[in-house]
């Protein structure tokens, strides 16, 4: 129990216990008075009855004296004490209130100093007119620094609205009627979980899902009907406030001195943004419910021409009617935080991984799962601010941070934030921790969407991955700042304009505008072919406005106006995109971040599937679809994680009878369309539907005289053995190349047949086993380096080695490009990048762009410089040495000479596939090393 806690408990144990005794003393006091007066007397005397209402009144005040001074000990007790120690009642009845007298009382004192500065204003303006009039040395007017007093009041009035909103979120979270509510909402879920899964009711799992977004778009409408009638206030106001100055620059322009105002007065916020969600919301919230009324009728038909489901119907339409009173619409986000401090808290956090993967000796390269830890954040700390000391102790919130941080990834295994949030010092009720894993289902940045998805023919349901994340990356051997994202993408993918607003265009970047003043942001595009459309045009979300010109992706950043400096700052895109996966995760470099088995078994089926034809994209949904359905253990079963008998004892995975458990036995009667359970990796299951895939599986294993939970017998039998629908439509899918995180969604309906269940986590491990794929398992491709003979006549004294290039393994680079070389000459010679403590780390098959090779031996923990070194790799950024702007060049190093000067040998010169090889004089600003060793 932590000292604040303990203060609580003593000082509400006081509290009562002092009401408890002057409540005593008061009935013991009143029951003995009454007891003095003379008995049996009809009539008294009127100084009589006067003198024991006195007496009565002066117990009563005394009475209430006790009770007020006892409050106003308790009062001080926990007047700076967090709220997530109180009870809602106490936060209600006491803090509120307290926070609201000191809000009014800082805003009168602000009101006064705002009044005290217009009196000297007024003053020294008078005073000034008595001397001469000094000639203007400038055009531009300067925002002239507020005074000491002013600024100490506007920070008590910020403090004082961020401690009743804190308190008043406080109250929301632990008023017992949020907690009803909660709990009513999943028994309903529950409850429509179990109908769904009946065949005869597939219009129930549409208007489930329908329900599910009409839920999200009515929160939405909600806020953003709040939103819009405090506007509609300070419009109100706002506008009084223009015509206001509107006198005052007339009577400026009578007087001969311009259509001016004497003093700008600071514009207030902005509310144009949350307008225009507002109404493309509530369209999208209308569209929905026109479809939960379609799909309501398909439901009720299915029941007309299936009596026998009239009784679960009931059921169901009845706990619908609950849902619409209970649900109603929540004004619950996750985010709580100011976006600027939000990007601060994410930028931070990266700040932590690209120093770590620089400094750590083991060339892990940290790509930490940021947006679980902004979502632990606000719900715990809600509105924080990186710089301010915690209420809990004497650190800041970044350093809090830090420490985070370091729990996460700093121990012997990586963690999870859901894992971290059941240890003592992070540990989350169970409430919380359900609030936060719903609303981190839905949508961490939901209350944050702004921005359309960029892509057309894609809607906001359609997941956008994210190829690199804002915030700082190791370059050069130190954390840098980029302030872009890069969104998958295809070449010559169509792009949509992902917001209204006016085009200015920067050669091949787009730059979209839209607002003004404090409601103005800008959104850039890069390299976009630009034909589409003019500088000056404006454009609406959803207007074709190019293409992308390769297959590098979509580059963009978004800046916003900060409310303080009034300037445009960048702030993190991903934030304000519908649905963003991150692909970059933490790799290690033995096992992968998924711990050592499950990375085995992973690179087993990966190579089994690389064997039948499936691209890396398809693998890669497979994977992450198995890592939710059984963490890629075949031998798992439905409920095996349950107490016995329903759960596994040792003697379990071989007994026909524990094996064939129905959905009934497993989930108390729930479910009953499982007729015998789930086994292996795709949790094969035989259901009411005439789905015999649990069957199937464990004939095939008698046939091969195998066991059923061996991973290579349940590869071959979902190829061979299964349902002949399902391997045929396996096979096609092996041909698919999109999305990881679409393809993940399409073999989760298709081949596990399911719709919807537990989607984006799904889709979340298959972009991460992507990048695993990509960074460790791809297999060499291409054709054989050779060097080219008329250029190696004169080098061949001077080779690394004195060895010819020719016949290394291009690790799956594209034949002939200069990447395709280097790699192959380094594994012809045995050499791997040099680590930054001496260790030997291999180059990967993603090094990226020619001059991206360096930054991403940095990256992966090898030793980089500008100095020429025989055997390194030289990377030369983009338009250096003839070099192509977008891609840069890699070559590698074969001698360096006395005079500074050094040799190099190269592939894709002038298209040329072979090695030719060049002198250079020396090292410019375009050129970095990565050094080797073998």
């Amino acid at each position: 129990m932590t000292r604040e806690q303990q203060k609580v408990k003593v000082a509400r144990k006081t509290f009562q216990s002092s009401l408890k005794a002057s409540r005593i003393h008061y009935r013991r006091e009143k029951k003995g008075l009454k007891r003095s007066l003379p008995k049996r007397r009809f009539i008294m005397r009127r100084a009589e009855k006067a003198e024991t209402r006195e007496q009565r009144q002066a117990l009563k005040q005394t009475y209430q004296e006790e009770k007020d001074l006892a409050t106003d000990t308790f009062k001080e007790a926990i007047a700076y004490v967090s709220p997530r120690w109180l009870k809602a009642r106490e936060i209600k009845k006491y803090r509120l209130p307290q926070a609201r007298q000191r809000l009014a009382v800082a805003r009168k004192h602000l009101a006064e100093v705002k009044m005290a500065e217009k009196e000297e204003a007024v003053t020294s303006k008078v005073t000034d007119q008595k001397k001469p009039t000094e000639s203007k040395t400038s055009r531009f007017q300067f925002q002239k620094e507020k005074p000491l007093e002013r600024l100490q009041a506007d920070k008590e009035v910020k403090s004082a609205k961020r401690d009743v909103k804190q308190l008043k979120k406080a109250h929301q979270f632990k008023n017992p009627s949020t907690k009803v509510k909660r709990g009513l909402r999943y028994v309903a879920s529950e409850s429509l979980d179990v109908v769904a899964q009946v065949d005869d009711l597939e219009g129930i799992r549409t208007l489930k899902e329908s329900v599910i977004k009409g839920r999200r778009y009515g929160r939405f409408t909600y806020q953003s009907g709040k939103l819009l009638v405090k506007s509609g206030q300070t419009g109100l106001r706002f506008t009084k406030t223009k015509a206001a100055h509107s006198r005052e620059r007339y009577q400026n322009f009578k007087k001969g001195k311009g259509f001016t105002r004497q003093k700008p007065l600071k514009p207030k916020r902005r509310y144009h943004t949350f307008l225009k969600q507002a109404r493309r919301h509530s369209v999208s919230g209308l569209r929905g419910v026109i479809q939960a009324i379609k799909n309501s009728l398909t439901f009720f038909s299915s029941i007309a021409l299936n009596p026998m489901t009239w009784v679960v119907s009931g059921l169901l339409f009845f706990l619908l009617l609950m849902m619409s009173f209970v649900i109603g619409i929540s004004g619950t986000t996750l985010i709580q935080q100011d976006e600027s401090e939000l990007t601060k808290a994410y930028t931070h956090m990266t700040w932590e991984d690209a120093e770590n993967t620089r400094t750590n000796p083991t060339g892990i390269t940290y790509y930490t799962k940021i947006d679980d830890v902004m979502g632990f954040m606000n719900l715990k700390y809600q509105d924080y601010a990186l710089e301010e000391v915690m209420e809990e102790g004497d650190k800041t919130y970044q350093a809090y941070l830090s420490q985070l941080w370091q729990d996460l990834n700093g121990g012997d295994s990586l963690k999870t934030m859901l894992e971290l949030s059941k240890e003592p010092a992070y540990k989350l009720s169970d409430d919380d921790r359900e609030d936060l894993k719903e609303l981190s289902e839905e949508g961490t940045y939901l209350a944050l969407q702004e921005l359309d998805n960029p892509f057309q023919d894609q809607t906001e349901d359609d997941a956008l991955t994210m190829t690199v994340r804002y915030g700082y990356e190791v370059i050069d051997d130190k954390p840098t700042l980029h302030h872009h994202i890069i969104l998958e993408a295809k070449e010559n993918q169509v792009i949509v304009a992902p917001m209204d607003g006016k085009v200015s265009l920067d050669g091949e970047n787009i730059i979209i505008t839209s607002g003004k003043g404090l409601n103005k942001s800008q959104l850039t595009l890069f390299n976009i072919h630009t034909g589409r459309v003019s500088d000056g045009q404006k454009v609406q979300a959803g207007e074709v406005i190019g293409q992308t010109k390769d297959g590098a992706g979509l580059k963009v950043t978004y800046q916003k106006v900060d409310d303080d400096s009034e300037k445009l700052v960048y702030v993190n895109p991903a934030f304000y995109f519908p649905k963003v996966i991150q692909l970059q995760t933490t790799i290690l470099p033995t096992i992968g971040q998924f711990g050592g088995d499950e990375f085995a078994r992973a690179k087993a089926i990966y190579e089994y599937l690389k064997s039948q034809g499936a691209t890396n994209q398809a693998i890669a949904a497979i994977l992450g679809n198995w890592s939710v359905e059984s963490s890629i253990n075949p031998k798992r079963a439905e409920g095996d994680y349950l107490s016995p008998p329903v759960g596994a004892m040792d003697s379990s995975w071989d007994d026909e009878g524990w094996l064939s458990l129905n959905g009934p036995a497993i989930y108390n009667g729930r479910y009953p369309n499982i007729l015998r359970r789930g086994l292996g990796l795709g949790q094969w299951t035989d259901t009411a539907d005439g789905s015999r895939r649990h069957t199937l599986l464990l004939e095939y294993t008698k046939r091969k005289n195998q066991k059923w939970y061996d991973l290579g017998l349940q590869l071959d039998f979902m190829l061979n053995g299964d349902n002949p629908y399902y391997t045929k439509w396996l096979k096609d899918f092996f041909n698919n190349s999109g999305s990881p995180a679409s393809l993940a969604q399409v073999f989760l309906i298709y081949w596990e047949g399911n719709s919807g269940d537990k989607l984006l986590e799904r889709q979340t491990r298959a972009t991460e086993w992507y990048y695993q794929i990509e960074k460790g398992f791809s297999q060499p491709n291409g054709g054989t380096a050779q060097s080219d003979p008329k250029a190696l006549e004169a080098v061949r004294g001077d080779l690394y080695d004195n060895s010819i290039p020719g016949g290394g393994d291009g690790m799956g680079y594209a034949y002939g490009q200069c990447t395709w070389g280097v790699a192959a000459r380094i594994n012809q010679l045995g050499l791997k990048l040099k680590g930054r403590n001496g260790e030997k780390i291999p180059i990967i098959s993603t090094m990226g762009n020619g001059q991206d090779w360096v930054a991403t031996a940095a990256r992966l923990g090898g030793d980089t410089g500008k100095l020429p070194k025989a055997g390194a790799i030289i990377s030369f950024a983009g338009g250096g040495h003839g070099s192509p702007t977008e891609y840069g060049h890699v070559a590698f190093v074969e001698k360096v000479y006395p005079d500074g000067s050094f040799l190099i040998s190269e592939t894709n010169v002038n298209g040329n596939p072979n090695y030719t090889f060049r002198k250079l004089s020396g090292v410019d600003g375009t050129i970095s090393f990565a050094y080797t060793t073998k």
